[in-house]
């Protein structure tokens, strides 16, 4: 989407990086929202800053993506796992991701507890939370 469209109240994605001698640069992002635009550049804030303090910047346009929350399915509700289906989990454990692809088995629903499932890695069973499944 072009950024000449910017107009002020849109939401965007801007992105900026840090640079290290002889690396790619690394990559980082935040949402933010136009609060006016210019020839180039637009000021900006942060959406994810308390309201009341949020703090205006200068940003270059080209640095900039326009979200079309238009296309966005604000109510569109998970599509739960059913038993055979191929599923992946992924969670988190000390700073690294674990993944598992596998066919959910079992599904495993206690009383006062968190649902978990079965997954069928080859010839390996692993137990996952449900909440940690996407139907592949």
């Amino acid at each position: 989407m072009s950024t000449d469209t910017l107009k002020e109240g849109d939401l965007i994605v801007i992105t900026g990086s840090v640079l290290k001698k002889d690396e790619e640069p690394e990559l980082n992002h935040i949402l933010g929202e136009v609060v006016a635009v210019g020839k180039k550049d637009i000021f900006a804030f942060d959406t994810m800053t308390s309201y009341k303090s949020y703090r205006i910047f200068r940003v270059a346009k080209s640095r900039c993506v326009k979200l079309n929350t238009d296309a966005v399915s604000h109510n569109e509700e998970l599509l739960e796992p059913k038993l055979g289906d191929l599923v992946m989990s992924i969670v988190e454990k000390y700073s690294t991701q674990e993944k598992k692809i596998g066919v959910l088995t079992e599904i495993i629903d206690v009383p006062g507890r968190s649902k978990q499932g079965k997954i069928l890695q080859g010839e390996k069973i692993e137990v996952v939370s449900m909440e940690s499944l996407i139907v592949l």
